[in-house]
């Protein structure tokens, strides 16, 4: 699997690691056309936060979903859970025009304390919601990734969610990535690849002591 150009006229065959955006060209990263940039982004932050020594270019987008995203014997298909109603075009719109301001106005908001078990409520919530669309064989050959992405939600380490749970959706595994820097595996079955199997029930950190 090599590396190559993602180009918008031309759909991959073969998995493919995608081009970043470039501010300096005013490319959005939240647009559809860099979707694959922001998942493979995703499952190398999860992967990080694991301490398994991944190799960045080892992690690929693929050309069928599912998955989203290839890593070893590891098949990623990444969703997202953010804030109801919340519009990341809007927030980057937002930032924009701060930016050309000369004076920014700062509002300090209540944090809210995110523990393992509020992340498993969410990703609970998700996978009944998911119910239903995926066939059965595929779920149990996909490594099911939450990516957590909360305004205002400081994470911090409590009580683990029953792997039962996550268990009686059928999926190979279901993770989670909190912000950037957090990751907890909730499930993973007896055909999972090792390195989520080995992690599962645990809060692993990106600046844990090793």
């Amino acid at each position: 699997m090599t590396r190559s150009k993602t180009q918008k006229s031309s759909v991959p065959t073969q998995p493919f690691i995608p081009d970043p955006p470039e501010r300096e060209l005013g490319d959005d990263l939240f647009s559809r056309n860099f979707k694959n940039w922001r998942e493979g982004q995703n499952a190398v932050n999860f992967l990080t936060n694991l301490h398994i020594g991944v190799d960045e270019a080892q992690v690929f987008c693929s050309p069928k979903d599912p998955p989203d995203v290839i890593f070893q014997d590891a098949a990623f298909e990444i969703k997202e859970i953010m804030d109801e109603g919340r519009c990341r075009h809007d927030e980057v719109k937002q930032a924009r025009q701060e930016s050309r301001q000369t004076k920014l106005n700062f509002t300090s908001r209540p944090v809210i304390d995110l523990l393992p078990i509020d992340a498993g409520q969410l990703v609970l919530a998700q996978l009944g919601t998911l119910a239903g669309k995926y066939h059965e064989v595929v779920k149990g050959q996909t490594d099911l990734l939450f990516y957590i992405n909360k305004l205002d939600h400081w994470f911090d380490d409590g009580p683990m969610p029953n792997a039962a749970l996550f268990a009686q959706y059928s999926w190979r595994s279901v993770s989670a990535l909190i912000a950037s820097d957090v990751s907890i595996v909730f499930y993973a079955n007896n055909s999972a690849p090792q390195f989520l199997i080995k992690n599962t029930g645990k809060v692993r950190q990106r600046f844990e002591p090793l």
